[in-house]
C-alpha cells in the first residue's frame, strides 16, 4: 500500500496560487504589497542602503480595488429576488451560521471571485447523532444546511469526469480549546469529499501563528461519514473559466500594469527625495575643510583647484521629473481603459446613439456573462442545500431561481466609469486633477470645463463655506454632474 500524502496538491495548484497571490495582493493593497520585497526591483547600481530607504519611504496606490469592487457591486446591487421552496426560506437568513444573509453571504463571494478569479461554497450539513433535534441544538448541533465561504488555497486537490467532481480535500484550521494568557492553538483538518462520502483527516495541536501546511507524519483520520447527495458538494464561483476549478481575477489585464506603475512610483519619490535639496559645487576647498562646512544635507561636492573659494548650488531643472509623471499618467489611462473595456469600451465624448448602442451590447457580453455564472453557481448551492433536507431528492424545476442583475442602459454604463473614477480618488490612486480630466473626459463635466478655473472656484467655495470633505466641486460643476 502506497504511503499517503497530505501535503499532495492539484498540478494546477501552484500555478494559480502564484496568479491568485499577486491578484490578492494587489486587491487589498497596504502592507501585502509595501512589505514585499519581491514586488519592487532594485536598479542593478543601486546599493542595499539606498534600495532599503526606497524600500521604506513606498506606497501603494491602490488600482486593483475600484475595479473589482465597482464590477461586483453591479452584478449584485439591484438584483432580482431570488426564489427558494419553504423550507431554504428560514436558511436564507443565516446561511452560515454567523448570522450572515444570503445578499450578504454571496454579494462577498462574488467580489472575493473576481479580485483572485475562483471562490468556493461548500454546502454541508451536520448529521444527527440520535435523540430530538432540540438535544441537537442544545448540544451545538444544526439541523439544516449551511454555506462556508472557502478560499481557493484551501482548495488542494481534485479529480473531474465528464460528471464533474469526482472528489475535493478542502484544507481548513480550527481552534483548539485554550485557557486564558494561553497561547492560541489550532490544528489542521483535510475533508476528503466524493460524491456518497466524506472522511476528516486531522493534524496535531500547533500554535496558530505556525506553519498553516500539514506535516505527512502528524496527520490522523478522525472520523467519516455518508451522504446521499450523489455529488461532491462544493461549488465553484469563477470570474472567467480557466478549467472548471480555475480562473482568472478581473484585473488580470491589469495587473502587470499596476505593479509598473507602483515601482514608478517608488522611483520618482526617491528621485525626489534625494534631489530635494540642492546639491552644493565648490572650488578651491578641500575634503578636510568641507567636512566643517554644517548643512541640513550633506550634499556637497569639492575641488581642491587653486582658483579662489567660488560656490554654487545646483538644482535638478526637472525634465527626468516630467518624464516620468507623463509616464505614469499614461499607464494610469491604460489600467483604465483595459479595466473598463469589459464594461465601457467607448468614451462618451461624441458618441452617437449608434456607438451607444453597440458600448452596451458590449458591455452585456461582460457583465451579463459574469452575473449569469454566478447566478448557476449559486443556484447549485442552494439545490445542494435541498437534497440534504430531502436525502438526495432532486428540486423540482423551476423552484430555485437566482438570477442576478444582467440588465444594463446606457446611463449604467457612464456611472459604471464615474463611480470607477470615484473610487479611485477616493482611495488615493489617482489626484483630483487626474479625476476631474478622466471626469470630463467621459461626459461627467461641461466640455468646456478647465481644471485651473475649477481650482479657483473651489478656493472661492471653500473661503465661503468649508463643506464636506472629499472630492470638491463649484457648486457649477456639481450641479452638471449630479444632472448627467
Amino acid at each position: 500500500m502506497c504511503a499517503l500524502n497530505y501535503q499532495q496538491k492539484n498540478p494546477l495548484y501552484a500555478v494559480e496560487k502564484v496568479k491568485r497571490d499577486l491578484a490578492l495582493d494587489l486587491y487589498e493593497g497596504g502592507a501585502r504589497v509595501e512589505k514585499k520585497r519581491e514586488y519592487l526591483i532594485p536598479h542593478p547600481y543601486e546599493t542595499p542602503k539606498q534600495y532599503d530607504i526606497r524600500f521604506d519611504r513606498a506606497t501603494y496606490r491602490n488600482f486593483a480595488a475600484p475595479i473589482v469592487d465597482i464590477f461586483g457591486s453591479f452584478v449584485c446591487d439591484n438584483r432580482p429576488e431570488r426564489k427558494l421552496p419553504d423550507a431554504l426560506i428560514e436558511i436564507a437568513r443565516n446561511v452560515d451560521r454567523q448570522n450572515t444573509t444570503a445578499d450578504v453571504f454571496f454579494g462577498n463571494v462574488v467580489r472575493l471571485a473576481a479580485a483572485a478569479g475562483a471562490r468556493f461554497v461548500l454546502v454541508d450539513m451536520e448529521q444527527a447523532k440520535g435523540g430530538t433535534v432540540a438535544e441537537d441544538r442544545q448540544k451545538g448541533r444544526y439541523d439544516k444546511p449551511y454555506f462556508l465561504n472557502v478560499d481557493a488555497d484551501d482548495v488542494y486537490d481534485w479529480a473531474m469526469d465528464d460528471r464533474g467532481l469526482v472528489w475535493a480535500i478542502i484544507h481548513s484550521v480550527e481552534t483548539v480549546k485554550s485557557n486564558p494568557f494561553e497561547d492560541l492553538m489550532v490544528k489542521d483538518v483535510l475533508t476528503v469529499w466524493t460524491r456518497n462520502e466524506w472522511r476528516r483527516v486531522v493534524g496535531n495541536a500547533r500554535v496558530a501563528s505556525a506553519a498553516i501546511v500539514p506535516s505527512v507524519e502528524n496527520m490522523q483520520e478522525e472520523g467519516s461519514g455518508k451522504h446521499q447527495l450523489g455529488e461532491v458538494p462544493l461549488v465553484p464561483f469563477l470570474f472567467e473559466p480557466t478549467t472548471p476549478m480555475t480562473g482568472n481575477p478581473a484585473t488580470d489585464d491589469v495587473l502587470s500594469l499596476i505593479l509598473r506603475v507602483y515601482r514608478r512610483d517608488s522611483e520618482l519619490d526617491k528621485m525626489l527625495f534625494d534631489s530635494a535639496i540642492p546639491l552644493g559645487v565648490f572650488n578651491g576647498l578641500s575634503q578636510e575643510a568641507a567636512k566643517e562646512f554644517i548643512r541640513s544635507s550633506s550634499n556637497i561636492l569639492v575641488s581642491s583647484e587653486p582658483s579662489g573659494i567660488d560656490g554654487k548650488y545646483i538644482e535638478p531643472q526637472g525634465n527626468s521629473f516630467t518624464a516620468i509623471r507623463e509616464s505614469l499618467e499614461n499607464d494610469i489611462a491604460s489600467i483604465r481603459e483595459i479595466a473598463l473595456r469589459m464594461v465601457r469600451p467607448q468614451t462618451a465624448v461624441g458618441e452617437s446613439a449608434e456607438a451607444k448602442n453597440i458600448d452596451k451590447q458590449q458591455l452585456d457580453t461582460q457583465l451579463a456573462n459574469y452575473a449569469r455564472r454566478c447566478g448557476g453557481a449559486e443556484r447549485k448551492c442552494w439545490e445542494l442545500a435541498y437534497k440534504w433536507l430531502n436525502n438526495g431528492k432532486e428540486p423540482k424545476e423551476g423552484d430555485i431561481e437566482t438570477p442576478y442583475n444582467e440588465d444594463y442602459s446606457v446611463k449604467d454604463v457612464e456611472k459604471i466609469d464615474r463611480d470607477y473614477l470615484m473610487e479611485m480618488y477616493r482611495g488615493g490612486a489617482i489626484s483630483r486633477q487626474t479625476f476631474l480630466e478622466m471626469l470630463q473626459e467621459i461626459g461627467g463635466l461641461p466640455a468646456d470645463y478647465l481644471v485651473k478655473d475649477e481650482a479657483r472656484r473651489i478656493e472661492q467655495d471653500r473661503k465661503a463655506d468649508e463643506g464636506p470633505t472629499g472630492v470638491k466641486l463649484s457648486q457649477s460643476s456639481l450641479a452638471s454632474v449630479l444632472g448627467a
